[in-house]
Protein backbone atom coordinates (compact mmCIF):
# COMPACT_ATOMS: atom_id res chain seq x y z
CA UNK A 1 0.00 0.00 0.00
CA UNK A 2 1.40 3.36 -1.07
CA UNK A 3 1.17 6.34 1.24
CA UNK A 4 -0.14 9.42 -0.54
CA UNK A 5 1.90 12.57 -0.25
CA UNK A 6 0.18 15.36 1.64
CA UNK A 7 -0.38 18.76 0.03
CA UNK A 8 -1.66 21.95 1.63
CA UNK A 9 -3.64 24.14 -0.76
CA UNK A 10 -3.84 27.77 0.39
CA UNK A 11 -6.40 29.81 -1.56
CA UNK A 12 -9.26 32.09 -0.58
CA UNK A 13 -11.25 31.46 -3.76
CA UNK A 14 -13.73 28.59 -3.41
CA UNK A 15 -13.74 27.98 -7.19
CA UNK A 16 -9.96 27.60 -7.26
CA UNK A 17 -10.07 25.26 -4.26
CA UNK A 18 -12.72 23.12 -5.94
CA UNK A 19 -10.67 22.94 -9.15
CA UNK A 20 -7.53 21.98 -7.21
CA UNK A 21 -9.43 19.38 -5.21
CA UNK A 22 -10.80 17.89 -8.41
CA UNK A 23 -7.33 17.95 -10.02
CA UNK A 24 -5.39 16.48 -7.09
CA UNK A 25 -7.92 14.13 -5.49
CA UNK A 26 -6.89 10.53 -5.84
CA UNK A 27 -3.24 11.43 -6.36
CA UNK A 28 -2.48 13.21 -3.09
CA UNK A 29 -3.92 13.71 0.36
CA UNK A 30 -5.20 17.29 0.31
CA UNK A 31 -5.69 19.80 3.11
CA UNK A 32 -7.06 23.30 2.58
CA UNK A 33 -6.52 26.73 4.14
CA UNK A 34 -8.50 29.81 3.11
CA UNK A 35 -5.88 32.38 4.06
CA UNK A 36 -2.32 32.79 5.24
CA UNK A 37 -3.14 32.76 8.95
CA UNK A 38 -5.00 29.48 8.60
CA UNK A 39 -2.11 28.05 6.55
CA UNK A 40 0.39 28.91 9.28
CA UNK A 41 -1.80 27.23 11.91
CA UNK A 42 -2.15 24.10 9.77
CA UNK A 43 1.60 24.09 9.06
CA UNK A 44 2.29 24.14 12.81
CA UNK A 45 0.00 21.14 13.34
CA UNK A 46 0.92 18.88 10.42
CA UNK A 47 3.73 17.95 8.05
CA UNK A 48 3.17 18.57 4.34
CA UNK A 49 5.12 17.29 1.37
CA UNK A 50 4.28 20.41 -0.66
CA UNK A 51 2.29 23.63 -0.34
CA UNK A 52 0.38 25.32 -3.17
CA UNK A 53 0.14 28.99 -2.16
CA UNK A 54 -2.10 31.61 -3.73
CA UNK A 55 -0.30 34.95 -3.90
CA UNK A 56 -3.24 37.31 -3.42
CA UNK A 57 -5.27 36.66 -0.26
CA UNK A 58 -6.85 38.82 2.42
CA UNK A 59 -5.30 39.15 5.89
CA UNK A 60 -1.91 37.63 5.01
CA UNK A 61 -0.84 37.23 1.38
CA UNK A 62 1.10 34.31 -0.02
CA UNK A 63 4.45 36.10 0.03
CA UNK A 64 4.26 36.99 3.72
CA UNK A 65 2.83 33.58 4.62
CA UNK A 66 5.76 31.89 2.86
CA UNK A 67 8.26 34.08 4.72
CA UNK A 68 6.70 33.14 8.05
CA UNK A 69 6.66 29.42 7.20
CA UNK A 70 10.33 29.59 6.21
CA UNK A 71 11.17 31.19 9.57
CA UNK A 72 9.41 28.33 11.41
CA UNK A 73 11.14 25.52 9.55
CA UNK A 74 13.95 23.78 11.36
CA UNK A 75 15.41 20.83 9.46
CA UNK A 76 12.94 20.00 6.71
CA UNK A 77 12.21 22.56 3.98
CA UNK A 78 8.70 22.15 2.56
CA UNK A 79 8.47 22.97 -1.15
CA UNK A 80 6.12 25.89 -1.80
CA UNK A 81 4.67 26.65 -5.23
CA UNK A 82 3.04 30.00 -5.90
CA UNK A 83 -0.34 29.93 -7.63
CA UNK A 84 -1.06 33.08 -9.59
CA UNK A 85 -2.85 34.40 -12.64
CA UNK A 86 -0.11 36.88 -13.51
CA UNK A 87 3.58 36.31 -12.92
CA UNK A 88 5.47 39.38 -13.95
CA UNK A 89 9.22 39.47 -13.47
CA UNK A 90 9.05 41.53 -10.25
CA UNK A 91 6.35 39.22 -8.84
CA UNK A 92 8.43 36.15 -9.65
CA UNK A 93 11.43 37.72 -7.93
CA UNK A 94 9.35 38.48 -4.82
CA UNK A 95 8.17 34.86 -4.71
CA UNK A 96 11.70 33.49 -4.96
CA UNK A 97 13.02 35.97 -2.38
CA UNK A 98 10.25 34.92 0.02
CA UNK A 99 11.44 31.32 -0.30
CA UNK A 100 9.04 29.85 -2.84
CA UNK A 101 10.42 27.06 -4.98
CA UNK A 102 8.31 27.32 -8.13
CA UNK A 103 5.08 28.78 -9.47
CA UNK A 104 1.95 27.55 -11.23
CA UNK A 105 0.09 29.82 -13.62
CA UNK A 106 -3.69 29.99 -13.74
CA UNK A 107 -5.65 28.62 -15.45
CA UNK A 108 -4.52 25.36 -13.92
CA UNK A 109 -4.29 22.28 -16.13
CA UNK A 110 -4.76 19.15 -14.03
CA UNK A 111 -2.41 16.77 -15.84
CA UNK A 112 0.42 19.32 -16.07
CA UNK A 113 -0.01 20.24 -12.39
CA UNK A 114 0.21 16.64 -11.21
CA UNK A 115 3.25 15.97 -13.40
CA UNK A 116 4.99 19.10 -12.14
CA UNK A 117 4.34 18.25 -8.49
CA UNK A 118 5.45 14.63 -8.92
CA UNK A 119 8.58 15.62 -10.85
CA UNK A 120 9.53 18.11 -8.16
CA UNK A 121 8.85 15.76 -5.25
CA UNK A 122 10.62 12.84 -6.93
CA UNK A 123 13.70 14.93 -7.79
CA UNK A 124 13.78 16.35 -4.25
CA UNK A 125 13.59 12.86 -2.75
CA UNK A 126 16.44 11.66 -4.97
CA UNK A 127 18.81 14.45 -3.86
Amino acid sequence: MTVKRKILVVDDNSGNKLLLQYSLDGFFEIDFASNGLSAINKFKQSKYDLILMDIHMPELDGIETTKQIREMEKEHRTPIFAITSNMFRDQKLKCLEAGMDDYIMKPIHSKALIERINNYLNSSAAS
